[in-house]
């Protein structure tokens, strides 16, 4: 301060401050783990407190997909604590390269914990066409989670309003039912043949297919605003395609060399690699300078 009280020569206003640097990311399981819906058949497993139910810890039959689903009975306390500890074990078997399936049967047996109780030896893995059938079961009469909805073309919302208003404020499409919408498996235990996909000179991520069943996805790289935009746009293709029966690997061939408005697009090269966990390990790598 000058004599005067204003501010002295070198004075930078508050607002004009560089921002503070952000701490380093400590998160031992940066990606987030596996998908927390789907629209297909799950298979699942009781977890156990003091001998009480206190959720259902699930797979997906065809889809990357696991979580713990709570029973919202008193003391509510108590699922909490589960889906707590249930979501941070189901983000390290994600890491391991671990399949939702594998996740599932991982802790069959292993010894009570005191927040995420246990699943009995005994027990033997369940299937039901539905997330929301499951959580029928588990909550009789409790609304649909927004996971649940039906889903709709990239660009517009599950009720087929458009993202777009400059289309109007009216759903524009029917969305269709998930039982009944052809698209290919997200999981596959086979080799997978993958192509990098590139935007700006970046790599975003991954397009690939199985050598052997009919699946086919996109992997993501990085997990923000841009990345998720990216990992829909190549989605909405790889439905197209399941739509028209197109065999997944014939589709990732078919968008070899092909680029997506506002999504980059996919090399030319096909490279395999033995499984969609070595893809996974591959996407989490960092890219070379």
């Amino acid at each position: 301060m000058n004599g005067d009280g204003r501010p002295g020569d070198g004075y930078v206003p508050p607002w004009d401050a560089p921002p503070p640097p952000l701490p380093p990311n400590t998160d031992p399981y940066p990606h987030g783990g596996y998908d927390a819906s789907t629209e297909g058949p799950v298979r699942y497993l009781p977890v156990l407190v003091d001998g009480d139910v206190v959720g259902y810890l699930w797979a997906s039959v065809a889809d990357d997909a696991a979580s713990f689903l709570r029973v919202m009975a008193h003391p509510l306390g108590r699922s909490l604590d589960a889906a707590v500890a249930w979501s941070e074990r189901l983000r390290q078997a994600e890491a391991e390269g671990l399949t939702p399936l594998g996740a599932l049967s991982r802790w069959v047996g292993a010894p009570p914990d005191p927040l995420a109780g246990a699943i009995p030896a005994e027990a033997v893995p369940r299937e039901v066409a539905s997330k929301r059938e499951l959580r029928e079961l588990a909550n009789p009469g409790s609304p649909p989670d927004i996971s649940e909805l039906p889903p709709a073309p990239f660009g517009y919302l599950p009720d087929g309003t458009p993202l777009d208003r400059s289309q109007g404020w009216e759903p524009k499409i029917a969305t269709s039912s998930p039982l009944v919408r052809p698209r290919y498996l997200a999981v596959t235990e086979a080799p997978v043949r993958y192509l990098t996909v590139v935007k700006d000179g970046r790599t975003m991520g991954y397009l690939w297919a199985s050598t052997s069943d009919n699946a086919a996805s996109y992997e993501r790289r990085g997990f923000d605003v841009e990345d998720n935009d990216v990992w829909g746009r190549w989605l909405a293709r790889l439905d197209e395609s399941a739509a028209a029966g197109v065999p997944s690997l014939d589709a990732l061939r078919a968008l070899a060399g092909q680029p997506v408005e506002e999504a980059g697009a996919a090399g030319e090269e096909e490279r395999e690699a033995p499984s969609l966990a070595a893809l996974k390990e591959i996407a989490r790598a960092p890219e070379a300078s």
